[in-house]
């Protein structure tokens, strides 16, 4: 049995954990975006320390690439996992305002993904959907709805 290597400071992820990773942002920034054809949320949230002061932002495009709806809105003092949580929430909230029938949720944070299909409230917006699909995409992918973010938080 070898002897166990001390871990660097600063670091979480094993390196099996952040070879997979890598792998994963490879993939999706190398596929392109689907611009038409999905109904889609991107949804976005942020907070200025964390926590901090907070805001979310949803955009919700039509199966032709249309913008349906866009909002942002200041929450007060939050962590950037809420903050990214009540942005799903907006989403779904815009998402079924817009009359959205199939949408394709998108969000830059896999823990706020994991979190969502997993919360009662949650799930009990997305019952109004005949089906939500559930996407993680990369931050460079999801600029509409974090530039609405940062004009309420810078």
């Amino acid at each position: 049995m070898s002897p166990r290597r001390p871990r660097r400071a600063g670091g979480t992820l094993r390196d099996g954990e952040r070879r997979q990773l890598a792998l994963a942002s490879r993939r999706a920034a190398s596929a392109p975006p689907r611009l038409v054809g999905r109904e889609r949320v991107l949804c976005d949230g942020g907070s200025r320390g964390n926590p901090g002061p907070a805001a979310i932002a949803a955009v919700v495009i039509t199966a032709d690439g249309e913008v349906a709806a866009r909002r942002a809105v200041r929450i007060g003092r939050a962590t950037a996992a809420e903050a990214e949580h009540r942005a799903i929430l907006l989403g779904l909230e815009l998402a079924s305002a817009a009359g959205l029938t199939n949408p394709e949720l998108r969000s830059d944070s896999q823990l706020a993904l994991a979190w969502a299909q997993d919360d009662a409230e949650v799930r009990r917006a997305a019952e109004q959907f005949a089906s939500v699909a559930w996407r993680w995409h990369p931050r460079h992918e999801n600029v509409a709805a974090d530039e609405l973010v940062r004009e309420l938080l810078w």
